[in-house]
């Protein structure tokens, strides 16, 4: 499930999109805004944006938010934007699966999601030293701005050698850990590019850079085209790297 951080007052500027999508906040508040309509979104409201409607967020102005959505392709569906209380979602999912036929399996399926979703901890067959890295990853990359990490800080954390942990990092995840932590951080810069309207210097501020240079850079070196063109035609994602992606979703699935 893809998870979204966005500063206080960032904007996702206007957009039409080629599929269904599901949104929903975690933390705060955010506001849809099409030509029918404009929707409050809060934690217990779950939004359905369908394809070939203009529409833009304006997240929280008074507080970081935190959202997660999910795009998928169904011809079946009438393209209508609907909105759905959720003020109980739990029970109102189980009373769905329990009102359809071979609900039994559809309840066993959902079950088992739930109960793996979001372990409260890194796995423990990981090394001592990058559970210890990874719990200090969440702990201070829970909220944005993200604060940019040494790997020498991280190491210490982690109670072991700079070159330890590096050997750790990539024996766990193909990176070195000075690899993987700045391409978390343009991981992040990624999503604040294509979803919010926030410029280069704001997004450099909230993802650990210097400055604007220094993540025009880091991105280009790494995404092999500019910020800007990035924006305005992404490419493929740092998170396509399994290795990185398994490190992103152990950082953020807690927080």
């Amino acid at each position: 499930m893809p998870v979204a951080d966005y500063p206080a007052g960032a904007r996702l500027p206007t957009r039409v999109i080629e599929d269904f999508e599901f949104v929903w906040m975690l933390r705060g508040r955010a506001t849809f805004r099409s030509t029918d309509r404009d929707i409050v979104l809060t934690p217990d409201v779950l939004l359905l944006v369908p394809p070939d409607v203009e529409h833009s967020f304006d997240w929280d102005t008074k507080r970081p938010s935190r959202h997660g959505y999910v795009h998928f392709d169904r011809p079946d569906l009438d393209k209508r934007v609907r909105v759905q209380p959720m003020r109980d979602p739990l029970r109102g999912l189980c009373g769905y699966l329990l009102s359809e036929e071979r609900a039994i399996d559809q309840t066993i399926d959902f079950m088992l999601k739930v109960i793996h979703f979001g372990s409260p901890e890194p796995d423990r067959r990981l090394p001592g030293p990058v559970r210890r890295a990874i719990e200090y990853l969440r702990e201070h990359w829970a909220t944005m701005p993200l604060r940019r990490i040494s790997v020498a800080e991280l190491a210490a954390a982690a109670h072991v050698s700079r070159g330890y942990l590096n050997r750790l990092f990539q024996r766990t995840f193909d990176l070195s850990a000075a690899t993987a932590l700045e391409h978390i951080r343009c991981a992040r810069a990624e999503t604040l590019l294509v979803r919010t309207d926030l410029t280069a210097d704001a997004i450099a501020k909230q993802c650990g850079f210097a400055d604007v240079s220094h993540f025009s850079h880091r991105f280009t070196l790494v995404h092999g085209v500019s910020p800007s063109v990035y924006r305005a035609h992404p490419v493929s994602s740092v998170l396509d790297h399994p290795g990185l992606r398994g490190l992103n979703r152990l950082i953020v699935e807690a927080v």
